[in-house]
């Protein structure tokens, strides 16, 4: 596939604080078992993307550690192959949050200048879902457009945490606007993270841009709409997008929804890879109870545990009960403690006859290596 991928690894990390403060939103654990740049990597990887910029600027030691030389999504290559990108811009806050992406995308221009593929897909990390990238640039080539965004019409009304991008499309599918809403109605056309263009056209653009101020591609194809053809990719499957404890909580329990699960995991020669970690069989103990629920391997579960997502190396000890929640990995949860509409981060203990709860709408957020 003659195209490049641009993948934004900390874009938007302050919407989720709690869960980015020792990690960056790319390297957040999902599922169980995966980290949401797992997503990106294996689209473009089953996609037939074979260069792969990955573009950070701090707190990425996490991510460094997964994404490893990328041979769990077949990126260990002479040619090619995933790299990891940090722009050559100044250190004001601003850049350091990575909210500029157009100076962003000229602070890593030295990459861009050397690439030969004459496509470039640009994504970000906080939407999960599996698509195939080909379909998008095929569509892309037949309808000669200069821009393809990829949307989702949303499905029920929305409040969102941050600002979602809707699209204005006429009858032909090209965006005529582009506005930002927290709140957004049943039908509404939301940008889920994807663009395509050709190579020449962006380099060239994001200059013209970033000089007359702009600090996103989006607010510049809105204004410049009427002679840069932008033509939307409707998106018709599951995807998530995390803005929030809230959302982050919500998107893992969807999971447990056998066609979601159908969506993004079995697809036809589109599987989701992720770095391997050998661990032994789940044991369960006797009294174990377990509904409706993912668990990893490695743990040891002697509790009760419904509709909840388990990651590896947990510890649910007797007479616990775990619910509505998330444990990430090697957590002990202590006898006859109860567990609601939590999320626990890494090597969490809650102690014995502990009672926690959270909701729904307010998830309870427990910090990497707490004590309770």
């Amino acid at each position: 596939m003659n195209a490049l991928g641009i993948v934004f690894s900390n874009i938007r990390d302050k919407n989720v604080p709690e869960i980015t403060k020792n990690r960056i939103m790319s390297s957040v654990p999902f599922g169980g078992r995966y980290r949401l740049i797992d997503f990106v990597l294996s689209n473009m990887t089953n996609s037939g993307i074979t260069k792969v910029g990955v573009v950070t600027r701090h707190n990425y030691q996490n991510l460094m550690d997964h994404l490893g030389t990328g041979k769990a999504w077949d990126l260990a290559r002479k040619r090619g192959g995933i790299q990891v990108l940090q722009p050559y811009v100044d250190d004001s806050e601003e850049f350091v949050q990575m909210d500029n992406r157009l100076n962003t995308l000229k602070g890593i221009s030295y990459y861009l200048d050397k690439a030969d593929e004459e496509y470039v897909i640009l994504t970000d990390c906080d939407i999960i879902h599996n698509i195939s990238y080909a379909d998008v640039l095929k569509e892309h080539k037949n309808n000669d457009s200069d821009v393809t965004i990829v949307y989702k019409k949303h499905d029920k009304d929305a409040t969102w945490n941050a600002k979602r991008s809707v699209f204005l499309l006429d009858e032909d599918g090209r965006i005529n606007k582009i506005k930002r809403a927290n709140n957004t109605k049943k039908g509404d056309a939301l940008y889920i993270g994807t663009m395509v263009m050709r190579k020449d056209f962006l380099k060239n653009h994001m200059l013209i841009a970033s000089n007359k101020g702009y600090k996103t591609l989006l607010e510049y194809w809105s204004d410049n709409a009427s002679h840069i053809k932008i033509k939307g990719y409707e998106f018709n499957e599951y995807y998530a997008y995390i803005d929030s404890l809230e959302s982050y909580l919500a998107s893992n329990l969807d999971l447990l929804d056998l066609k979601v699960r159908e969506e993004l995991f079995r697809k036809p020669y589109r599987p989701i890879y992720t770095s391997v970690n050998d661990s032994p069989a789940t044991t369960y103990g006797e009294d174990a109870v377990v509904e409706n629920s993912i668990i990893a391997d490695g743990c040891i579960i002697n509790g009760t545990v419904k509709n909840s997502v388990i990651f590896r190396g947990v510890k649910i000890d007797k007479d616990a009960n775990v619910n509505n929640c998330v444990i990430m990995q090697d957590s002990i949860i202590g006898i006859n403690a109860t567990l609601s509409h939590i999320v626990t981060d890494k090597n969490v203990f809650i102690g014995d006859d502990r009672t926690l709860c959270g909701h729904g709408t307010h998830p309870f957020y427990i910090e990497k290596g707490s004590i309770i």
